[in-house]
């Protein structure tokens, strides 16, 4: 990075953070690292950002704002078993494409603040519309949807920090996933 003295902005900070931590992993974030890159002394990012604590919410809003936008590419004109592959691989490649800003994700509560919440909703519905070709009630796609977020964000993060003991096999793995999870679906349907 640059210690070239650059006029910045939140956006900007959110900028360096998010390329820091997909190079290096969401540890070598810091405030510090950050002023340093940007040629400025640590106080002037407090114009910013309130601390480490808000640079992770908006890294983690802007991991969920892109992989929304992959997560609903993936599903148009797909339906049933092939829009949840899609979406399975969708989150998969963001997660190797953005391994520490995705990492932010895991940094800040679930619930407790609107714009995070609100994040997880539009995952969550994303989700939702991939399972719309199921003949199930809204309330179990609901269920269903949330189940998925779960089986492909843990599937993704073991992947991300080498926490699966056949790396190899993964391909054939998370095809598995899927096939087994669209099962389940196919016995709830009516």
């Amino acid at each position: 990075m640059s210690t070239t003295r650059q006029r910045l902005n939140r956006s900007i900070v959110v900028d360096r953070a998010a390329v820091i931590a997909d190079a290096e992993g969401i540890d070598a974030v810091t405030l510090s690292r950050i002023a340093h890159d940007a040629g400025v002394k640590q106080p002037a990012l407090y114009r910013h950002v309130s601390g480490i604590e808000e640079l992770w919410m908006l890294l983690s809003l802007r991991a969920r704002d892109l992989l929304v936008e992959q997560l609903s590419t993936a599903v148009q004109n797909q339906s049933r078993e092939q829009a949840v592959l899609s979406v399975a691989h969708a989150w998969r490649a963001f997660v190797r494409q953005h391994p520490g800003l995705y990492s932010a994700t895991d940094r800040v509560p679930s619930v407790g603040d609107a714009d995070v919440e609100l994040s997880l909703t539009r995952v969550v519905a994303v989700l939702t519309s991939a399972l719309n070709g199921y003949a199930i009630s809204e309330s179990q796609r609901a269920h269903c949807a949330r189940s998925l977020r779960s089986a492909l964000h843990g599937f993704c993060v073991l992947e991300k920090d080498n926490g699966h003991p056949e790396p190899y096999a993964l391909d054939t793995s998370l095809q598995q996933l899927v096939e087994l999870f669209c099962r389940g679906i196919e016995t709830l349907e009516s």
